[in-house]
């Protein structure tokens, strides 16, 4: 009997790290990273990186492995306020976790603004206020509240940092990788993964640790690091993004007002900096019928400055030339028209300056709807003619001085290369 249990023992000993080496090569840990447009809960694949993480993600899910567990946590940037950053973070982890079974994914995390990591990718930085924005990011409260109302913050005074250079900064350069929604994936393997999973393994987390205590109002993270995190994975990065999410910068678009009034036109706008754009119209039409001294002649166009204010989305798309904007513009065209037997000429080119207000919805994907309106200055000079024997005679000429509306759009809007959002709303 002795000898028996002896040999159990014996054989227990040997067998059991074998199995333990079985069951480590049978299973794996994979973790997926997808970047968002500013203020966008939707998967975007012409942000960079993004199209090759779901084709890798797509690789995993169709490979014989059988996935055990799923945790999804989302995250959002800072210049949105706590509630809405809180609202997105929520929203990109459920559109993640959209793509797995219900039954597979354990946890849905929200992060809301991520500050946490946006201390660390500024601990990377080599600029001169990297010491003021980490003492800011550490000892300022999220919200400093006296007698029931916000009297300072932590985004106040980042963005009052040096006149404006750190925020703008990590505008460009740091929050874009903070819009993110991240998952983790354990799953048993059939067989050896597929090798567009092995650059899917663990990626830093966003957090430094996985345990959670409120210091004031800030959050700070203590405790070991998460499960599943593969060794030889842990000091992975993630791939590069485009700063400012995607780069879409030009659209081209059509005053359906002057297509109505059967004056082809065609415009382009282009984005030049941050919230600016300019845009260049031009507008043709010769139409004529002579027997019955009918006349349709116009031609012209416009330049216009905008400064924009984005909106938080409220379709599925966003992009650069949504929302709110201001603008100067110059116009200048001539013109002869004609109603029966009266006409009016100007021979010479009438100019006109102004200020526009305008909203643009964003419709699809691809178009918008721009509504647009502009008080200006007019002033040129025209020709008062009638029709007699199939002559046009002269009848006066005259100057035209005009204060008022001199601008109307309704214009679709085909955005080059589809959606972004680089500005405005909840991050």
């Amino acid at each position: 009997m002795k000898a028996f249990f002896a040999c159990l023992l014996f054989y227990c000993s040997a067998c059991i790290p074998v199995l333990a080496q079985v069951a480590e090569a049978s299973c794996d840990t994979l973790a997926l990273r997808l970047h968002f447009c500013q203020g966008c809960a939707d998967i975007d694949t012409a942000i960079a990186g993004n199209s090759e993480a779901m084709g890798r993600l797509g690789a995993v899910l169709d490979s014989p492995q059988d996935i055990v567990a799923v945790s999804v946590r989302g995250s959002a940037s800072p210049e949105g306020n706590t509630d809405k950053n809180d609202t997105l973070s929520a929203m990109r982890a459920a559109v993640l976790s959209g793509l797995f079974e219900p039954a597979k994914v354990k946890s849905v995390e929200a992060l809301g603004t991520n500050w946490t990591m946006l201390r660390r990718e500024i601990e990377k930085c080599d600029t001169k206020w990297k010491g003021a924005a980490l003492a800011t990011i550490i000892n300022t409260p999220e919200w400093v509240v006296k007698d029931g109302r916000v009297v300072d913050s932590r985004k106040l005074r980042l963005k009052k940092l040096r006149k404006g250079e750190a925020w703008e900064y990590m505008l460009d350069h740091i929050f874009p990788s903070l819009r993110f929604a991240e998952c983790t994936i354990v799953a048993k393997a059939a067989k050896p993964l597929p090798a567009e999973a092995e650059s899917l393994r663990r990626l830093p987390d966003s957090r430094e640790d996985s345990g959670e205590k409120e210091v004031g109002e800030m959050t700070v993270y203590t405790g070991p690091a998460e499960a599943h995190v593969r060794p030889d994975k842990a000091a992975e990065q993630p791939e590069p993004i485009v700063a400012g999410g995607c780069g879409v910068k030009l659209a081209i678009k059509t005053n359906m007002l002057y297509d109505a009034a059967l004056i082809p036109n065609l415009g382009l706008e282009l984005e030049f900096a941050r919230n600016y754009s300019a845009s260049v119209n031009w507008m043709y039409a010769w139409w004529s019928k002579n027997a019955s001294h009918r006349f349709w002649r116009v031609y012209g166009g416009d330049i216009e400055f905008r400064r924009w204010w984005h909106t938080p989305p409220h379709g599925r798309y966003c992009n650069q030339f949504t929302g709110h904007h201001v603008g100067l513009y110059g116009q200048m065209l001539t013109y002869d028209v004609e109603f029966g037997n009266r006409g009016y000429q100007g021979g010479r080119w009438s100019y006109a300056a102004g200020l526009s207000y305008g909203y643009s919805l964003s419709l699809s994907r691809y178009f918008n709807i721009d509504f647009t309106i502009g008080i200006g200055y007019l002033w040129g000079e025209y020709k008062k003619y009638r029709v007699e024997d199939d002559c046009y005679v002269w009848g006066s000429t005259n100057n035209r001085r005009w204060i008022g509306p001199t601008k109307a759009e309704i214009s679709l809007v085909y955005v080059i290369g589809g959606k972004s959002l680089r500005k405005g709303g909840a991050l």
